[in-house]
């Protein structure tokens, strides 16, 4: 292929459906696609083979393409076998859906130059003419004339006072998704560090006779649930800060189902966060984020159930408390920690911990190779209050110096500076819209959304120079 090659890192939702915009959009451009984990196409919420695992959003709202709404619907009515409870289909499912868009990419019968899989991990890029020398494993490398970070959520933090001893003892688990398979074998009694999704999510997998599971986080709060219908919002205008909005919200809650209300503000939500200063997003970090992300992020009905049988049991417990300190002793975790509203420190012991807590967004607290190296090349900077990389309004980064790249784009979670809303397939699905269009706009290509999507596979690493 004569025209310019588009390296993007990571094969997540984002990573997928920026690639298959960028090859919808344009017959002249070409794809590297990389990912280290070397599973194309399914983030780790979508490899999960949990029936339990349900999408947190509705299937009429998770079509991978936006002007397309009807895509997954009608792809799910052609499988011969597949699982929905109260409008939501499996996690597992949803990930063989974006295994059969990304194969749709590779099929034989198109041309097989447009796109090529790369299973590696970025450890570097470095500025190379107009375009990006690409450094994999250390081993190997390629070239492209632009780059799109899609690596998705980082790591969560590690717990305060979590003493090195216990990291390595099998009794700490940092990594959730891992936890079915290195739980220890008499763990029976479980701290699960964090009450959001993911620590539902765990809770649900992990669910036994004889296990109690005590999930503790700062506010103690749950995530809500979906109705049992779709109420359509008002489309009420918002305006003002973040105390202003949540009056106003407020007071329509009292009006009509509090989940159309936030679904309402949540349709404003960029425009609001690109209107408030500094000052104003910090506010609504330290006062107001989780009261919203309890709201907005919520759980499937039937999961909601679930989580309610698992309360009532006596199963699992939900802690308001902050975490001081988690040590081994005696083949146990003792954890030291403060209820809300109460100063004294309280001690527990526990048989296992999990690490629920979700993911950070503090790219100078992350270990990630590549973005540890761009930090530390001044090619990168990190956002205000924690939240990604430094980004332009196309999505562009933006270096230690305060300059753009012109070639050097971030999607998802890196870019919630801008966003804030950068986390769900809903706004994914139109940022990468936005990425792909920026893209070829930068390398100075024209769209032609009747392109056919064509791809090649190669995914040995060590091949390229």
């Amino acid at each position: 292929m004569s025209g310019p090659t588009v390296a993007v890192i990571g094969a997540g939702f984002s990573g997928l459906l920026t690639t298959l915009n960028l090859l919808r959009m344009s017959p002249d451009v070409s794809v590297q696609l990389i990912e280290r984990r070397g599973v194309f196409g399914l983030g780790p919420a979508y490899a999960t083979g949990n029936p339990k695992h349900l999408l947190n959003v509705r299937l009429s709202n998770m079509s991978a393409f936006p002007d397309r709404p009807r895509h997954l619907a009608d792809w799910m009515a052609e499988q011969p076998a597949w699982f929905a409870r109260d409008d939501f289909i499996t996690r597992g499912d949803y990930g063989r859906y974006l295994a059969h868009l990304l194969d749709q990419a590779l099929r034989p019968d198109r041309d097989g130059e447009r796109l090529t899989l790369i299973r590696g991990e970025v450890s570097a890029i470095r500025p190379q003419g107009h375009g990006w020398k690409i450094m994999l494993d250390g081993r190997s490398s390629t070239f492209a004339d632009a780059v799109v970070l899609a690596q998705g959520n980082l790591s969560p933090d590690a717990p305060a006072g979590l003493d090195p001893g216990l990291i390595g003892s099998g009794r700490y688990l940092s990594n959730p998704w891992s936890a079915l398979d290195a739980l220890p074998a008499d763990a029976h009694d479980i701290l699960l560090i964090g009450a959001g999704l993911t620590m539902v999510d765990v809770a649900i997998a992990l669910r036994r006779s004889g296990r109690r599971f005590t999930a503790v986080s700062r506010h103690g709060l749950l995530p809500r649930s979906h109705g049992s219908t779709t109420m359509p919002p008002r489309k009420r205008t918002y305006v003002g800060g973040p105390a202003e909005v949540f009056r106003q919200a407020r007071g329509a809650a009292t009006e009509e189902d509090w989940r159309a209300v936030v679904d309402d503000v949540r349709q404003s939500a960029r425009d609001l966060w690109s209107s408030w200063s500094l000052p104003q997003r910090s506010r609504f970090l330290r006062h107001l984020r989780a009261l919203w992300d309890n709201h907005r992020h919520r759980l499937a009905p039937g999961v909601a159930r679930e989580v309610t049988a698992m309360l009532a049991s006596e199963e699992l417990e939900v802690t308001a408390a902050r975490i001081i300190g988690l040590a081994l002793r005696s083949d146990r975790v003792a954890t030291t920690l403060t209820a809300r509203g109460d100063p004294q420190l309280l001690t527990r012991r526990f048989d296992v911990a999990i690490n629920c807590s979700g993911p950070t967004g503090d790219v100078a607290q992350s270990t990630e190779p590549l973005l540890c190296d761009l930090l530390k090349q001044g090619l990168a900077a990190p956002a205000a209050l924690g939240l990604g990389l430094s980004v332009d309004l196309a999505g562009r980064l933006i270096d230690g110096r305060m300059l753009t790249h012109a070639h050097l784009f971030a999607i998802g979670p890196l870019t919630r500076s801008l966003f804030w809303e950068a986390t769900a397939v809903p706004d994914l699905r139109e940022q990468a819209v936005s990425i792909a269009r920026n893209v070829l706009s930068a390398l100075q290509l024209e769209d032609s959304f009747m392109a056919p999507i064509v791809a090649k596979q190669s995914i040995n690493a060590g091949a390229l120079t």
